[in-house]
């Protein structure tokens, strides 16, 4: 059986950095993404996004979509509500 490939998505790179700069967390218990509320961890996200190269985005689309992922997130974890 072929093996599945698995893309990495410009959206997961993004979440990678934000977690790296520690702007966002995952929920101990449920694992779902919260944000953190620091200024400073998303401005550091921010810089390693202008920074970083990721199959041949350029800077406006990789902090575009560190900016896509922080919009998708709450601070709260949507289990634990």
């Amino acid at each position: 059986m072929p093996k599945k490939k698995t893309e990495r998505t410009l959206e997961m790179w993004a979440a990678d950095l934000l977690m790296e700069a520690h702007a966002i967390a995952p929920c101990h218990e449920h694992g779902y993404m919260r944000l953190r509320h620091s200024h400073h961890a998303v401005d550091y996200a921010m810089s390693l996004a202008e920074h970083r190269k990721f199959s041949g985005k350029n800077k406006k689309e990789r902090k575009a979509a560190v900016e896509r992922v922080l919009d998708g997130l709450g601070d709260e974890c949507p289990a634990c509500t």
